[in-house]
Order: C-alpha cells, then sequence, then structure tokens
C-alpha cells in the first residue's frame, strides 16, 4: 500500500515537468519559425527592391550604349571630314608654296630692276651736274671757245656711253613689260625732281618703250618663226599634238600606268621632238633666252595603294623631270628646260568620262621665254 503511494507520487511529479520542457521547446522552435519568417520577408523585399534597381540600371545602360554608338558614328564623321579638310589644306598649302616662291622671283627681279633704275639715276644726276658746270664755265671763259668745245665734246661722249648703258638696260626691261608703268611712275618723279631734267627724261622713257615695242615685236615675230617651224616638223607624227601653242604627248605614249619612267615607244618619239629642238637652237639669235616649259598632267583618279607616290601632284611633277633629263641626255642645255607638275586641277575635258581622263593624262611641253637676269 505505501509502495503504491509512493510510485504513485513520483509518477505525478514527472509528468508535468515534461509537458513543461515541450511545451518550451515548442515555443522556442514558434520563435524560430517567427524570426526566419520575418528575415525572409525582409530578405524578399531587399531582393525585389534590388531587381527593380538592376532593371532600371539595365535601361540606363541600353540608353548609354546607343547614345555612345550614335556619337561614334558622329565621331566616326567628323573624323572623315577632319581627313578631308587635312587634305585640302595640305594642296592649298603646296599651291600657296608655289605662288609664294613666283612671288618671290619677281620680287627679286623687281628689286634688281629698281637697284640698276638708281643707279642709272644717280648716273644722270651726276651728268646734270658736270652739264651745269659746264654752263657756268660757258660763261665764265667765253673768249676761248676752242677749251669750251673740247669740254663739250668730252661730256657729249660721256652722254653717249651713258646712252649705251640705258640700252643695255633696255634688255632687261624687254623681259619686264609688265613693269612699264612702275618705270613710267619712278621716270615721273624724276622729272618733278628736276626740272630742268624734263625733256631728257621724257627723251629717255619714250627711247625706253620705243626700243622695248621693238624689242617684244621682235620677240613675237621671232617665236611665232620657231613654232611655226617645229609644228610643220611635227605634223607627220601622230603621237605629239598641236593644242594652240603647245605640244601634247599623251601619257600612255610615255609612260606605263603609274610610272614614271620613260618607255621604249616613248624615248623614240622624245628624241625625235628632241632632235628638232637642237637643229632650231643653232638658228636662234643668243639673246632670245628661249625655255622649254614642261608640264605633267593627271587624271582625277587617286593614286593606288603601295605605289610610291603620295598624289597625283607627285606623279605629274616626277613625270615632267623624267621628259626634262631625258632631253638634258640627247644634249638639250638644261638651262633651257623647266618642269613642273599640276596634279589633276587642269583638266582638259571635264565629262568624268575614260576617254575624257585619258585626255587628261598627259604631257605638255611650250616654248616660252624665260627672263634675262644679265646685269650692267
Amino acid at each position: 500500500m505505501n509502495t503504491f503511494k509512493l510510485r504513485r507520487k513520483t509518477d505525478n511529479f514527472i509528468w508535468p515537468s515534461f509537458v513543461d520542457a515541450l511545451a518550451s521547446l515548442l515555443i522556442v522552435i514558434i520563435f524560430i519559425l517567427m524570426i526566419f519568417v520575418i528575415a525572409q520577408y525582409y530578405i524578399s523585399q531587399k531582393l525585389s527592391g534590388k531587381d527593380q534597381a538592376l532593371i532600371q540600371l539595365q535601361t540606363e545602360i541600353r540608353e548609354i550604349s546607343n547614345q555612345l554608338t550614335i556619337e561614334k558614328d558622329i565621331t566616326k564623321k567628323l573624323s572623315l571630314e577632319i581627313l578631308n579638310i587635312q587634305k585640302e589644306l595640305d594642296e592649298k598649302d603646296l599651291t600657296l608654296l608655289q605662288k609664294q616662291s613666283s612671288i618671290k622671283n619677281l620680287q627679286n627681279e623687281i628689286n634688281m630692276s629698281e637697284f640698276k633704275l638708281n643707279e642709272q639715276d644717280e648716273k644722270l644726276e651726276n651728268k646734270q651736274y658736270k652739264i651745269d658746270k659746264l654752263q657756268k664755265l660757258i660763261l665764265e671763259k667765253e673768249k676761248n671757245q676752242s677749251y669750251l668745245n673740247d669740254l663739250i665734246n668730252k661730256q657729249k661722249k660721256n652722254i653717249l656711253i651713258s646712252k649705251t648703258k640705258v640700252d643695255d638696260l633696255t634688255i632687261i626691261i624687254s623681259n619686264l613689260k609688265d613693269k612699264i608703268e612702275k618705270l613710267n611712275s619712278l621716270l615721273d618723279d624724276f622729272e618733278k625732281r628736276d626740272k630742268k631734267q624734263k625733256v631728257k627724261n621724257l627723251q629717255l622713257k619714250s627711247t625706253l618703250n620705243s626700243a622695248l615695242a621693238r624689242r617684244v615685236e621682235e620677240l613675237q615675230k621671232f617665236k611665232s618663226i620657231f613654232f611655226g617651224t617645229v609644228k610643220d616638223k611635227l605634223k607627220n607624227i601622230p603621237e605629239i599634238k598641236i593644242v594652240g601653242d603647245r605640244f601634247v604627248f599623251q601619257s600612255e605614249v610615255l609612260f606605263k600606268t603609274g610610272s614614271i619612267n620613260i618607255e621604249d615607244k616613248g624615248e623614240i618619239e622624245l628624241k625625235k621632238f628632241a632632235e628638232i629642238l637642237i637643229s632650231l637652237d643653232e638658228d636662234i639669235p643668243q639673246d632670245s633666252n628661249w625655255i622649254l616649259q614642261i608640264e605633267g598632267h593627271t587624271d582625277n583618279l587617286p593614286v593606288k595603294q603601295g605605289q610610291a607616290f603620295k598624289d597625283n601632284w607627285e606623279l605629274s611633277t616626277k613625270r615632267a623631270l623624267s621628259v626634262l633629263r631625258f632631253f638634258i641626255k640627247q644634249g638639250i642645255d638644261p638651262k633651257k628646260l623647266f618642269a613642273s607638275g599640276y596634279g589633276s586641277f587642269q583638266p582638259i575635258d571635264n565629262s568624268d568620262t575614260k576617254k575624257g581622263r585619258t585626255k587628261n593624262r598627259r604631257i605638255e611641253m611650250k616654248i616660252t621665254q624665260k627672263l634675262n637676269k644679265k646685269n650692267d
């Protein structure tokens, strides 16, 4: 009986503790589940916000990519425009350098002419001073007529010498026809300086203009005869065309495409032309100062990649130089030759067809006169 009571008491003591432990464990599990659920909700909210931000960021990236593509296209177009502008600037720089060189040469010739005219002016003033002095001597020594005559004769000889030098000066002035107005202006200034010299200056100007006109007429007449003779001797040579006052060789007769080396057929034709010039040179007056101007021309197609030439300017110039060097080998004086290249900028046919481009590829030659730089 006592044993049963003790066991009953013991059983009643253990059961509530076990229930409490299970209840506590259940509460802990529920608490952990609640924390996990809350954490999941919070994380899902964060991830949802980040997804929206990521989608917005991807949209902005696509817009930036599109904008970048547009900017690249614009940059490419601008680069092409810059290259074209740079090419035009290079061509204009080359043309400007050529013009500056021509202006510089012309300025040197003008300075030389002015220097010689100043020398003549000083000589004329010295002559006038001597004449004035002679007139005073005449007034002082009227009785000694013989002595005065000797002095006058000496002065006349000096004036004749001065006139001879003025005639030499007309040779230079003959090549500076476009500067007559400047010479006239200088002579007018001389007239204002000294009224007593006015008549002599007018005579000098008249003499210079008359001599200049005669010389120009003679040179034009000679040039016409010379050109006519050359033209007559070349009429049976079909490879050489005569256009106005120019002799034209098509490039195909002289060169292969893209080459500056004269072909055998071209050498034969150029040799005929050189022989005619050499034979006529013997009959030309020594003071004619004729010169053969050799000009190279190309079509408007750009040079091909891999060739040794940067552009058509260089190709046309080197072809003209090849012809010049060939003429030197044939015996023509190098001082009577001049070469230049014009690229594709002086076409004779603007049709932009194959036939037109063939006409534009050519070597032109013109017999002209160089400036005389002979000193007094």
